[in-house]
């Protein structure tokens, strides 16, 4: 049998609506009586007004681990100990996207139930049963894939309306890079030369571009102003569930390609230089790289005219990096071996034409 040939479409329950924290403990006591809360300073600052009463109102007892880490494989032993050593019999994460990811690696390695609070759009990551993984010190080594979906997500719009701007146009960037790197090397997806869940997918994924693409920049300037409309709304369920369900389409794999490939080489050549930059910036850069290798290069300017409202960086220089010719040679070699980049002289030669578009 194939290893995770099954789908898995992302969480067995989600909830998004204002003041969900004050039910919060309700939807927790599903799975357990004695929760085992990971989350950051920040995160729990923003959470704990509306979230302690609703676990106390619940009967919950709680253990709080308030972690400034990467999700590491170390991370996951050690906080699997502690959680062992509290008694508790289920996982809650509270806070980003890396949380978010240390959360299920560790819920799943003790196959325990987890429950996500997201408190940014930063990344879908609350709701894909996968983890992207790193070294103590921040260096990407891989992901990890789950043979189950998460248990529950708790989205509380107050909260997330709340969030800084910069974390929403993040998450909108790498929602919208499902569209254009599902294609990968080629113009468009069609039902006559893919597979149904790949065309299923696609097709979902020029759904969400639109929608972000017409709406994102003014749930951006909403957030921006601390307030909470429907255009909000549509556009974190945009980009965290439906996000998800369309990776989750995609088994997972081959629904992210050179931009996501581009994160994951700079996270492992150049990780201190682009420690400060957020996963959907970095991915966002990479867009313009992959529409040029995918020959759509005419959508390159109405797509930096976008990022630009968002205040995307749109090249390697903007990340933070000196782009030399041995930084070049290194990313190419890099990108050049992944899955996504055939063995072929042309395909190498189309990814060197590509790169040009994001050096300066």
């Amino acid at each position: 049998m194939k290893e995770f040939n099954s789908y898995r479409f992302g969480t067995g329950r989600y909830i998004q609506e204002e003041e969900v924290l004050e039910y919060a403990g309700q939807e927790i006591l599903r799975y357990g009586k004695n929760a085992y809360l990971l989350t950051g300073f920040h995160a729990w600052e923003a959470v704990k007004e509306g979230f302690i009463p609703s676990l106390q109102a619940s009967g919950i007892v709680w253990t709080k681990n308030e972690y400034t880490g990467f999700p590491s494989y170390e991370s996951v032993e050690k906080i699997s100990e502690d959680f062992e050593r509290a008694g508790c019999d289920v996982f809650v994460g509270i806070g980003g996207g890396k949380i978010m990811d240390l959360s299920k690696a560790v819920a799943f390695h003790l196959h325990v139930p987890v429950v996500l609070i997201p408190t940014s759009s930063a990344t879908c990551a609350a709701f894909s049963p996968l983890s992207v993984m790193y070294t103590d010190e921040g260096k990407c080594v891989g992901s990890l894939d789950f043979d189950k979906e998460v248990d529950e997500v708790l989205v509380d719009e107050t909260v997330l309306s709340l969030q800084p701007p910069r974390l929403a146009a993040a998450g909108i960037m790498d929602a919208m890079a499902k569209y254009i790197e599902i294609s990968n090397g080629k113009p468009e997806i069609t039902l006559e030369t893919d597979t149904i869940n790949k065309f299923s997918a696609y097709s979902m994924a020029q759904f969400t571009y639109k929608i972000l693409e017409e709406y994102g920049r003014q749930a951006y300037l909403d957030i921006e102003q601390k307030k909470l409309s429907p255009t909000v709304h549509n556009i974190i369920f945009t980009t965290i569930a439906v996000t998800g369900v369309i990776s989750a389409m995609m088994r997972g794999h081959s629904q992210t390609a050179l931009a996501h490939k581009l994160y994951e080489s700079l996270r492992t050549l150049y990780f201190k230089e682009c420690e400060e930059y957020l996963h959907g910036e970095i991915v966002a850069t990479g867009l313009i790289m992959q529409l040029k290798y995918n020959h759509n290069e005419e959508q390159i300017p109405k797509l930096k005219e976008y990022m630009t409202v968002m205040e995307m960086p749109m090249n390697l220089k903007e990340l933070g990096l000196s782009c030399d010719d041995v930084v070049e040679e290194k990313l190419c070699e890099k990108l050049a071996e992944s899955r996504f980049v055939e063995d072929t002289d042309e395909a190498r030669r189309n990814l060197g034409e590509a790169m040009k578009e994001i050096i300066v």
